[in-house]
C-alpha cells in the first residue's frame, strides 16, 4: 500500500483549531528525544495546548507505557506513522487518554510487544477514558491484544474522532477485535480495518449499547464468530457509505445486529461469510439503498445485489470501476449526494466525505 501525508482537509484542522481553549495563545513545541528523552517526559513537562513532535525512529516503551492526562495536547509525529513506531509493553494500553482529555494523536505506528503474555483488559492499542474526546488521525494501530477492544477501545460517553488511521491485525480475546465502543458515541470515518480478529463478536467493530457514526471506511478480512466486520448490541449506531468485504463470521460476516437501532445506509456488503444477519430487525435497521451480496432485502428500499466492480480488490483497492451498478446508486436525498454534487455512491468513496483514498494513514501490509 501506498503511504500518503497531508491526508486530512485544511478545513478539518481549521475548525479543530478554533474548539482548542484560549491557553493555545501561550502553547510551546516540545521535541522528542531533542528536548525530551522520552514521550513520556514531554507529556509530564508540557502545558495544555502545546504540542510535541516527535522525531522518526523506534521508541521502545518502558515498563509503563504512554499516559495523556492533559487537557489539550497535540502528539504529532515529524515523519509520519510508517518512520515514527511505539512499541508499547503489552501489559496495558501502548496509549491511555484520561477523562477528559482531547488529545490529538497524529500520525503514529502504535504496537506491542508480542512474545509476551497479555493482561490488558480494555484497548490494546489505545485506551479512551470515560468522558474523554480524543483525535486519533494519520495512525498505524497494528499487532495489539486486549480482551476488549484489539486496538481501540472507547469507554462510555467518550467520543474520540477515529479518522484516517490503518487498524489491522489487532486480536480480542472476547469482543472486539478492532474498536470496541462501550455507551461511547465514537465518530469513526475513513479508516481501513483490515484482518483483526475477535474471539467472540466484532472482529473489526463491536458497538454496546453506543451511538456510533461509522462512515466511509473499508472494513475488510475482519473475522469473529459474530459480526466479522461489524457487531452491533442493543445500539444506536449510525453505518453510512462504507465497504465491507471479504469479512468471516458464522452469523452476520458483513453486520450482525442484535436489536437497538442501527441505521444502514448506502453501503457495499460483498462477499462476506453471510453479508448481513439482522436478529431483531427495527424498521429503523433496514438497510436502505445497499448493495448486498448475497441477496438480502433485494429491491426492497433501493438495494441491489450485484457485482460492484471494484478496481483491483486483491491488492485492496476497493475504488469503483466505470459501469459499477453502485455508482449514482445510494440514497437519492440531497443530504447524502457525492462531494461533487451528484448522486450518492455506494460503498466506502461515495458521499459528501467520500475521499479519493480510505485509510491513508499507513500501509496494512
Amino acid at each position: 500500500m501506498r503511504i500518503l501525508r497531508n491526508m486530512v482537509p485544511f478545513a478539518f484542522w481549521a475548525f479543530f483549531h478554533a474548539l482548542m481553549p484560549t491557553t493555545t495563545a501561550f502553547a510551546v513545541i516540545l521535541q522528542v528525544p531533542d528536548q525530551y528523552r522520552t514521550i513520556q517526559e514531554a507529556i509530564n513537562g508540557s502545558r495544555p495546548g502545546d504540542t510535541i513532535i516527535v522525531a522518526p525512529g523506534v521508541y521502545r516503551l518502558p515498563p509503563e507505557n504512554i499516559i495523556i492526562d492533559k487537557e489539550s495536547l497535540t502528539l504529532k509525529s515529524a515523519g509520519g506513522a510508517a518512520e515514527t513506531i511505539i512499541v508499547g509493553r503489552g501489559n496495558s494500553s501502548v496509549i491511555t487518554l484520561l477523562e477528559g482529555s482531547r488529545a490529538v494523536i497524529d500520525g503514529f505506528t502504535i504496537t506491542s510487544v508480542k512474545d509476551i503474555d497479555t493482561s490488558v483488559i480494555r484497548g490494546g492499542g489505545i485506551y479512551c477514558a470515560p468522558s474523554s474526546s480524543p483525535v486519533i488521525i494519520n495512525n498505524i494501530i497494528t499487532g495489539n491484544n486486549a480482551v476488549y477492544g484489539g486496538a481501540i477501545y472507547c469507554d462510555r460517553s467518550s467520543s474520540p474522532a477515529i479518522i484516517n488511521n490503518v487498524i489491522s491485525k489487532n486480536k480480542a480475546t472476547g469482543i472486539g477485535g478492532g474498536i470496541y465502543s462501550f455507551q461511547a458515541a465514537p465518530n469513526i470515518n475513513r479508516n481501513r480495518l483490515v484482518e483483526n480478529e475477535s474471539a467472540d463478536s466484532g472482529g473489526g467493530i463491536f458497538c454496546n449499547r453506543d451511538s456510533s457514526r461509522i462512515t466511509n471506511n473499508i472494513i475488510w478480512k475482519n473475522k469473529a464468530k459474530i459480526g466479522g466486520g461489524i457487531s452491533c448490541d442493543r445500539a444506536y449506531a449510525t453505518v453510512i457509505n462504507d465497504t465491507i468485504t471479504a469479512n468471516m463470521a458464522v452469523h452476520g460476516g458483513g453486520i450482525f445486529v442484535d436489536s437497538g437501532s442501527v441505521r444502514i445506509i448506502n453501503l457495499i456488503l460483498w462477499q462476506n461469510e453471510d453479508d448481513l444477519y439482522l436478529k431483531e430487525l427495527s424498521p429503523a435497521s433496514r438497510p436502505d439503498h445497499s448493495n448486498i451480496g448475497d441477496g438480502d432485502l433485494r429491491g426492497v428500499n433501493g438495494n441491489i445485489s450485484a457485482d460492484p466492480l471494484f478496481v483491483d480488490p486483491e491488492n485492496g483497492d476497493f475504488r469503483l470501476q466505470p459501469g459499477s451498478p453502485c455508482i449514482n446508486s445510494g440514497n437519492p436525498e440531497l443530504i447524502y449526494n457525492d462531494h461533487d454534487g451528484s448522486r450518492n455512491d455506494m460503498g466506502a468513496y461515495g458521499g459528501p466525505e467520500g475521499p479519493d483514498i480510505v485509510g491513508e494513514g499507513g500501509s496494512d501490509e
